[in-house]
């Protein structure tokens, strides 16, 4: 059985920052008018792009924006702004009324409910990262979690980190 690479990924503060929202309303404000209408900033989706192709991993996604969201719609969303990925999954909403609940905790139960999508138990499963810009993970993630900036959002920085994780030390070849 072959382990699969998953990218656990967050949309806000990941895919678009507040620096980016700076650049496009300025942009808008001076009436360049070449700014697209979208929610994603090109350059950290390119970067995502970059290490999916360096790992080959898929992605779930754990951001808020996939609730009442189909995977295909997901999908939709990320290929218009160049994503080259697949979405193949959406973490579940463990998160009743007034609750709170960990990411974390979302992000374990995906993990425990697909061993057959991974390759292994839950317990073993090392071959993920988390991009979020909040930290509400569980302490056995940390290995695994890669905080991001939500001022800047993925970062080449950050890129090189999730490849040593997601290729276990091997193969680290980014934007070449």
């Amino acid at each position: 059985m072959q382990i699969m690479k998953i990218i656990f990924l967050d949309f806000d503060g990941v895919l678009n920052h507040e620096q980016f929202y700076v650049k496009r309303h300025e942009a808008d404000f001076k009436g360049y008018g070449e700014h697209p209408i979208c929610e994603f900033d090109f350059k950290s989706v390119l970067i995502l792009n970059n290490i999916i192709e360096e790992t080959d991993a898929k992605v779930v996604v754990s951001s808020t924006w996939r609730l009442g969201r189909s995977i295909n719609e997901l999908q939709s969303i990320l290929d218009s702004v160049g994503f080259k990925g697949e979405v193949i999954d959406k973490t579940p909403n463990l998160r009743n009324e007034g609750d709170y609940v960990l990411r974390g905790n979302e992000i374990l139960k995906w993990i425990r409910d697909n061993k057959e999508v991974i390759g292994q138990d839950y317990h073993e499963f090392e071959n993920y990262v988390i991009f979020d810009d909040d930290s509400d993970m569980l302490y056995w993630q940390k290995d695994n979690f890669l905080l991001v900036d939500r001022f800047v959002g993925l970062t080449m920085h950050v890129a090189f980190k999730a490849i040593r994780i997601l290729n276990r030390g091997r193969g680290i070849n980014v934007l070449q």
